[in-house]
């Protein structure tokens, strides 16, 4: 019987699926079983049957959205922070995104919702001077979600002067969010503050729920370093494997595209020709 506790999100925007793609189902489908899960996909697909029987028979279960949100990474970014699209799986605590150029590694999720974290993902690196190095959490390709705590943000009329975290705010790349931000605390506006930040907001989904979504609500809690790097790796996977004291995560991000090498080395069983099972499936969710 399938837990109703957690739904695994996986957006799809093309109907071919490539062979590192049949990887990353195959790896669901073993790691995933006991959770329900959905595709979420441009509504252009919702008359083509070979597309809803290819994904019915891997045991998904199809979404259709508006095709606009499927344009482009910024369209993508705009679904993600819309409160509707958590709405349409608001009978579940939590939702795992699993993006196609994910592999799973293990079924650790009751582990994962236990520790009540509203937002967990893949550590972020940057190489400079000072070498390789973390510089914060939260990477939104393969990451956790609580979804009331998302829906709260996305209604928010409140602001927290956060300090700690507010310092933490990487300069170089957030500025012009930042100044949108202190503006925000200078107004000491009462409504509308999630709405008003959003609208004039630049950026990548997951650096607005890692980075300001503790400022809308006050216990919003992101997943540190440690257990950041626990969940997921993406970018350097040897110096993840290294100080994670050589042991694999959750799972990993763009595994193809940051030393595939490693991956193919260290987790090679998942690389066997197995074909992937199919499930007799037949559902397909009207948006």
């Amino acid at each position: 019987m399938l837990k109703k506790n957690m739904v695994v999100i996986t957006p799809v925007y093309k109907k071919e699926i490539s062979e590192n793609e049949y990887l990353s189902i195959k790896s669901a489908q073993l790691h995933l079983g006991d959770y329900d899960k959905v595709i979420i996909s441009p509504k252009k697909f919702s008359k083509d049957q070979e597309f809803i029987d290819t994904w019915n028979r891997y045991g998904y279960t199809i979404l259709f959205l508006n095709d606009k949100f499927f344009i482009n990474v910024e369209t993508y970014n705009q679904m993600m922070m819309n409160k509707t699209f958590y709405e349409h799986f608001f009978s579940y605590e939590y939702m795992l995104i699993v993006q196609l150029d994910v592999l799973i590694f293990s079924n650790s999720l009751d582990y994962w919702m236990e520790k009540k974290l509203d937002y967990v993902g893949a550590p972020w690196i940057v190489k400079d001077f000072q070498g390789i190095r973390f510089n914060f959490a939260g990477n939104g390709g393969l990451s956790l979600r609580k979804i009331a705590t998302f829906i709260a943000v996305l209604e928010s009329n409140q602001l927290f002067e956060k300090t700690e975290h507010y310092n933490l705010l990487p300069l170089t790349t957030h500025l012009k969010n930042i100044n949108i931000l202190s503006l925000l605390f200078e107004l000491k506006l009462k409504k509308y503050t999630t709405h008003l930040f959003r609208f004039f907001y630049k950026g990548q989904e997951d650096y607005f729920w890692a980075y300001y979504a503790p400022f809308f609500v006050q216990e919003f809690k992101v997943a540190n370093i440690e257990d950041s790097l626990t969940f997921a790796f993406e970018r350097y996977p040897e110096f993840c494997f290294e100080q994670n004291n050589h042991v694999m995560p959750f799972g990993v991000h763009a595994w193809e595209k940051y030393n595939p090498g490693f991956w193919k080395k260290h987790k090679a069983s998942i690389f066997n020709p197995i074909s992937i099972k199919k499930i007799s499936n037949t559902k397909v969710i009207s948006a």
